[in-house]
């Protein structure tokens, strides 16, 4: 992986762009080589898992670099998260050494080692038998999150792969994704294996103010969001700021058609991709170049493979309609020869996939991956309900997923700010429901599952 990007690091061009100021690539060579010696230094082990404790800044990027020349596979703890989510990642993962960014205020439980990101130690050694590159957590099914370990040989696939399937060079992209989250990794590593530079415009990914100022500013050529958050910019008249765009992907989220339409309307000279990957297949495995033809289709596919990866379709029904199953060099490590996705998909006239919502009960809200059973057990923990589920609607015209709670409480009223923040101190954000009802009991199916058929309107 490295590899791709050394022969940008001697270069005076802008690296990153973000609220400090400009950073060359020059800077970023010499911080994260600095740091990466003062981790031999305290003694990492190749593949040893590394905190990065970082808001989304020039140091969640510095320190990855820096964990991935120690030899190291990082763990990144966005410190926009919750506290209490910020220190389950932090303990699950077993680190006994975190990178701080300057000034951090919230100290991480688990790492007994804590370094500052402004630490410089020299040169660092070579790494050695490194083999991994980082973990992230998705939202298990047992209600706590789950690790994803990713290998440095996908990595760099999957970032090759990026660089052979995008006929336009990256210049400059417009990074709103979290740190926590796999899609970050797409720009980051893209960006940097180009020479671009990389503008991160705020320290909230959902800060679509400050995302038109730097764009207007700073002139991306590239910008991946969620379509929900994307859909929103162009409502709100940001089109404007964001005129540099020739190349915007939407990914994490189902692409409704109408957002194909007021793309090609607002941004007629910028080309919309619509991605698919998930989490254990390295970001991406599939991707469509929508067209505006798309706008006035039932689904807007999610395309053909990237190179290197291939798909099959298990078990369809008389429609086609069957669980996507992926394999290739980016399944991440522990899944075997091929990853089943839950996803339910079918092939177009042309082969390019369609894809027909979950198979199971996990649910992509704005880019992150939730498991239905983590909400509940976070409301369930709440003093006075005794059950709890979650239920999805789409609203008017089938926009964008809003999950709303079912409790079964002791008491007739319950406090729901109360409840609020103890889901927010719990959850990410785009996982706390909207609307809260309280319910005599919760529907079930003969088996004793919850019905979720009788809790979500589509």
């Amino acid at each position: 992986m490295l590899e791709l990007i050394e022969a940008h690091l001697t270069s005076p061009a802008t690296a990153i762009a973000d609220r400090e100021g400009e950073l060359p690539y020059r800077e970023l060579d010499q911080r994260s080589a600095g740091l990466a010696r003062a981790l031999q230094d305290a003694g990492l082990r190749p593949d040893e898992p590394v905190v990065i404790h970082a808001h989304l800044s020039r140091w969640a990027v510095i320190g990855m670099l820096a964990v991935l020349r120690a030899g190291g596979r990082y763990v990144a703890v966005d410190a926009a998260f919750p506290v209490g989510r910020q220190q389950d990642v932090a303990q699950a993962c077993g680190a006994r050494i975190a990178l701080i960014e300057p000034d951090m205020i919230v100290p991480l439980n688990g790492p007994s080692c804590r370094i500052d990101m402004t630490t410089l130690s020299g040169d660092p050694l070579p790494a050695g038998q490194a083999r991994l590159a980082y973990t992230c957590y998705t939202s298990g099914s047992t209600g706590t999150p789950k690790p994803v370990t990713i290998s440095r040989a996908a990595l760099a696939w999957s970032t090759s792969a990026r660089l052979t399937s995008y006929p336009s060079p990256v210049t400059g992209f417009l990074l709103c994704s979290s740190i926590s989250f796999d899609s970050s990794a797409a720009g980051i590593y893209w960006t940097l294996a180009s020479g671009g530079t990389l503008v991160i415009p705020s320290q909230r990914p959902s800060d679509l103010a400050a995302a038109a100022r730097f764009a207007a500013e700073h002139r991306p050529s590239h910008l991946l969001m969620v379509p929900s958050l994307y859909g929103l910019a162009l409502r709100n008249g940001l089109a404007e700021a964001f005129r540099s765009l020739g190349t915007v992907i939407v990914a994490g989220e189902t692409c409704p058609p109408a957002l194909v339409g007021a793309h090609y309307a607002a941004l007629p000279g910028a080309v919309l991709y619509n991605e698919y990957g998930p989490t254990e297949c390295t970001v991406w495995s599939t991707v469509h170049r929508c067209v505006p033809e798309d706008a006035h289709s039932s689904r807007v596919p999610i395309g053909h493979p990237i190179p290197g990866a291939r798909v099959s379709i298990a078990e369809p029904n008389a429609e086609g309609v069957g669980e996507l199953v992926i394999s290739g060099p980016g399944l991440a490590e522990g899944i075997g020869d091929a990853y089943r996705t839950g996803d339910l998909v079918s092939r177009r006239g042309d082969g390019a996939l369609l894809f027909h919502g979950r198979a199971d009960h996990q649910l992509k809200l704005s880019g992150a991956r939730v498991e239905r059973a983590e909400i509940e057990h976070a409301m369930a923990g709440f003093p006075g309900v005794r059950e709890a589920a979650v239920g999805v609607t789409r609203g008017p015209a089938r926009g964008p997923a809003r999950l709303k709670g079912y409790l079964v409480t002791e008491q007739e009223r319950i406090d729901r700010r109360a409840l609020r923040a103890h889901l927010l101190d719990r959850l990410p954000v785009v996982a706390v429901p909207t609307v809260f009802q309280r319910v005599d009991a919760l529907p079930r199916l003969p088996n004793g599952k919850v019905d979720y058929t009788v809790l979500d309107d589509g």
